[in-house]
């Protein structure tokens, strides 16, 4: 899958929908999941792409900010592209996230395009005291869909999912 253009970004955002990265952070055919007490959610470590940020540049970012400084660093090289995935919200909010095109043109945000990034990295770097989460797993392909199943968000859930096959796919789990 090719990564979108500064220009591809923009026009998602144009459309209503705020690009995201998921951070598919792998090692030996295993997957990072993070889990966060405070929303009582197991999930892969995820966040926006910014305006004028490259989809590389974001997960870089994302994931130092989420991880670490040194586990990210040893994840930044090689990153592919797996898949997306689109959750329009069900019903509109009026207190959602501001978005606003590169021009600087506010969009009311209708949802989320996701981009599966692939990155190889070493479990035994990654330290839970330099991270924003409570707890993590480092999972098999079936592990994973198992703990999809507590996953109470449908639409996370559905995301989830979606980024697990697309990696099984491309022979990473």
């Amino acid at each position: 899958m090719i990564i979108p253009s500064l220009f591809l970004l923009d026009k998602i955002r144009a459309s209503g929908f705020r690009p995201q990265i998921v951070g598919c952070l792998l090692d030996n055919k295993k997957i990072l999941f993070v889990y966060k007490q405070e929303h009582d959610l197991w999930q892969l470590p995820q966040g926006g792409i910014d305006n004028f940020e490259t989809l590389e540049e974001a997960f870089a970012r994302e994931m130092r900010e989420e991880l670490g400084l040194k586990f990210t660093a040893s994840s930044e090289k090689g990153v592919v592209v797996v898949g997306e995935s689109k959750v329009k919200f069900p019903d509109p909010k009026e207190s959602q996230r501001e978005l606003k095109t590169d021009a600087g043109k506010e969009v009311f945000m209708i949802g989320k395009k996701y981009f599966f990034v692939a990155a190889p990295t070493k479990a035994e770097v990654f330290n839970l005291s330099k991270s924003e989460f409570d707890d993590f797993k480092w999972l098999t392909y079936d592990e994973a869909i198992d703990l999809c199943e507590i996953i109470y968000q449908k639409g996370k859930k559905r995301v989830t999912l979606n980024a697990l096959k697309k990696l099984r796919e491309a022979n990473f789990l």
